[in-house]
């Protein structure tokens, strides 16, 4: 402004006249000067008076003054200030405006008009020699002053791109700035050789609808240290409301071909990207990066730019990435690393809390590790899956080597636990809780690794078969630990049976099956599967210690009416066991019949009906002998050794049946009892042979290495 004040001090000299006198460019007319009206009716194309340029404007350019006019018509605000009387009255088209007064139309926001006059004022620049002639002092003032002036057009053009942000109800002008626009672009077509870029004034207008809409974002975010998920919410909340306003009054305030809402929204898109940027700098906890990385992938898509009043008229395809794809990956990869290391950490912390509750010997049959191990992997699964899938596969699979690692640090613990309890001298009667409770962590953790494995991991069979293992040792051990602690209780009970007392009295097997109960009662705790390995397990090893004595030949059958009591003891306590494993759901049902078809064997008289029952029995268990047919025969007492040889002969083959076939290995039930000893070796009846002999040292033998 000195300059211009210099410039109108200048202008106030004495200058010539027309007849002989130079008239100042800048010089400003004579309040005593009288325009002389022109004569006869205005024409129907006739304007009023611009406060500015009076009537005679449109001599000043004979078609292009006429043209300013007509801008100045369709440009001019209803509210807009009249200018100064004293520099309204300017010549009649002959004479430029001054400066000040082209500076006054900018800031009275005649846009048009005054571009017009800077543009021609540029003119006169390039017709006196432009900027080869600066060193001359009137040249070089002109192009100072052509700078100057479009410096204050484009700073009024960005405050009114700023005001009618502020206040969209303002928008009066935007139709000023528009023409202005277009005008300065007519100018760089018609010509060639500009000192200003073609283009240019649109460009800062983007530019400035950029810097308006940055500062907005920037003051909506309150203190730059707030809470992360509040900045955003801020940046949203603000975005979402500029948005609608610029659509529904703003924007309508341009020209169609402006496509100005495009201009802003991809002005609101950068400035949103240039503020997440930002925030992306800062150190931010594990909540802070998920509610920063949700929001950039997401909310701000569906929220923002998809809210109701806007997604139709947003392109979302033709906006580039809020942030470069480096720094996305980047911010994923803290998040799987500090997602392992919380995780890793909150699974020690769980693990050390159960082995306290083991310390305690706590009697409860319920543990909630599993559940609590699996929420701390769903909580960080689920986080991620509102994110992005790439980022949720990766969280899953860093879930899944956190767990393999615990699994195994778990396996430890609890085998260790198992060596205590089998040491176990006092409180036994923690033992039983405690077991079940670990054993029913399994079921569950193994559910969710199949279902991780499955949809994210189908690929890491090895990891898979780690987490198993540890798995499979921890049922595994648990159900053979509460299986030792039954048949260690059951023990003296089946050393009663098949004894003589045993014929008499039921009350020796009575007890072994209200001790198999009272066990189940705590044992049914468990959950499935490993409760049915328990079942089925414990229902095969009792049918095996009960045939037991009976293959050593326990007892020996002296006439008809004792075989025909021995065989309904069999089948009476056979119809018990099946009953009670089926109320304890054993799916052993192949066990059911086996003592039925050695007491048919025992109680039949005719040869031919022997052979048949062996035949069956052996159809039903491909592991059973030869010796352990043998050793049955010679419980009933009664057969010769040649009607014994008769029945065996037709099992020539047994002995190929040895439990080797994968038939004999799912239903192997006598390759579990000791071979039996020839009870004629022993010398309780009948005759000894050299093969009873052999049958007799092969059973020491291999009891002999079992004990070993």
């Amino acid at each position: 402004m000195a300059v211009l004040r210099r410039m109108l001090h200048k202008a106030k000299s004495p200058t010539e006249g027309k007849g002989g006198e130079k008239r100042s460019f800048f010089k400003r007319r004579s309040s005593t000067e009288q325009e002389v009206p022109p004569s006869g009716p205005r024409g129907p194309e006739e304007r009023p008076m611009s406060p500015v340029s009076g009537p005679g404007v449109e001599g000043v350019d004979g078609h292009d003054g006429r043209r300013r006019i007509s801008f100045l018509k369709r440009s001019r605000g209803k509210t807009e200030p009249a200018l100064d009387t004293a520099t309204a009255d300017v010549g009649v088209g002959k004479e430029p405006l001054s400066v000040l007064q082209i500076l006054q139309l900018v800031k009275a926001r005649e846009l048009v008009l005054a571009d017009s006059h800077i543009i021609e004022l540029e003119g006169e620049c390039e017709k006196s020699g432009g900027r080869q002639c600066e060193a001359h002092t009137d040249s070089g003032r002109k192009v100072k002053d052509v700078a100057l002036l479009y410096k204050e057009l484009e700073a009024e053009l960005a405050a009114i791109v700023r005001g009618s942000l502020a206040d969209p109800g303002t928008t009066s002008h935007l139709g000023q700035l528009a023409l202005t626009i277009e005008q300065e672009e007519k100018a760089d077509r018609e010509r060639d050789s500009r000192g200003r870029e073609p283009g240019e004034l649109r460009q800062k207008w983007r530019q400035a609808v950029k810097d308006s809409v940055s500062e907005r974002l920037s003051a909506a975010q309150t203190e730059g240290n707030a809470a992360i998920d509040r900045r955003l919410g801020s940046l949203g909340d603000q975005t979402v409301t500029d948005l609608i306003a610029v659509w529904k009054k703003v924007a309508v305030g341009y020209p169609r071909e402006f496509e100005a809402f495009s201009v802003y929204v991809r002005s609101y898109h950068e400035a949103v990207a240039s503020s997440l940027a930002q925030i992306a700098q800062q150190e931010m906890d594990i909540q802070q990066l998920y509610t920063f990385l949700e929001w950039t992938y997401c909310l701000y898509f569906r929220e923002v730019l998809g809210h109701e009043e806007l997604t139709a008229h947003i392109s979302k395809q033709h906006l580039g990435p809020l942030l470069p794809a480096d720094t996305l990956q980047t911010l994923e990869d803290n998040c799987v690393s500090m997602v392992k290391a919380r995780v890793t950490k909150q699974m020690k912390k769980e693990l050390d809390v159960e082995q306290e509750r083991w310390r305690q010997e706590s009697k409860v049959f319920h543990s909630e590790l599993a559940n609590r191990i699996i929420q701390l992997l769903k909580e960080d699964i689920e986080r991620s899956s509102a994110i992005s899938e790439g980022l949720e596969s990766r969280i899953a699979k860093c879930g899944l080597q956190c767990l393999a690692d615990f699994l195994q640090s778990f396996q430890g613990s609890v085998l260790e636990l198992y060596d205590q309890f089998a040491d176990y001298t006092a409180r036994m009667e923690c033992v039983v809780p405690q077991t079940v409770a670990v054993v029913n962590c399994c079921p569950a953790f193994r559910d969710y690794i199949e279902r991780l494995i499955q949809k994210y991991s189908s690929d890491e069979q090895e990891l898979k078969r780690k987490m198993m293992g540890a798995l499979d040792k921890v049922e595994r051990r648990g159900v053979n630990l509460l299986t030792d602690k039954l048949f260690s209780e059951l023990k003296p009970h089946f050393a009663k049976l098949l004894r003589k007392k045993w014929l008499q009295s039921s009350e020796g097997f009575e007890a072994a099956i209200a001790t198999i109960r009272e066990h189940f009662n705590q044992f049914h705790k468990m959950k499935t599967p490993p409760y049915q390995t328990l079942v089925d397990g414990a229902h095969r090893r009792v049918v095996t210690e009960y045939l037991r004595p009976l293959m050593h030949g326990r007892v020996s059958c002296t006439s008809q009416e004792m075989r025909t009591r021995l065989a309904l003891r069999l089948n009476e306590d056979s119809w018990k066991l099946q009953e009670l494993f089926h109320s304890l759901q054993s799916t052993m049902t192949w066990l059911d019949l086996a003592i039925g078809h050695l007491a048919e064997i025992i109680a039949l008289k005719e040869t031919s009906c022997i052979q048949m029952e062996v035949g069956v029995l052996v159809s039903s268990y491909p592991d059973v002998c030869k010796h352990h047919i043998s050793a049955v025969l010679d419980i009933r007492g009664d057969l010769s050794p040649t009607t014994k040889q008769l029945i065996l002969e037709c099992l020539q083959e047994l002995d190929a049946h040895d439990g080797s076939s994968s038939l004999a290995r799912d239903r192997a039930l006598f390759t579990e009892i000791d071979q039996a000893t020839a009870i004629n070796c022993l010398g309780f009846g009948g005759t000894s042979t050299p093969g009873c002999l052999t049958q007799c040292l092969q059973a020491l033998r291999q009891r002999a290495n079992r004990s070993r």
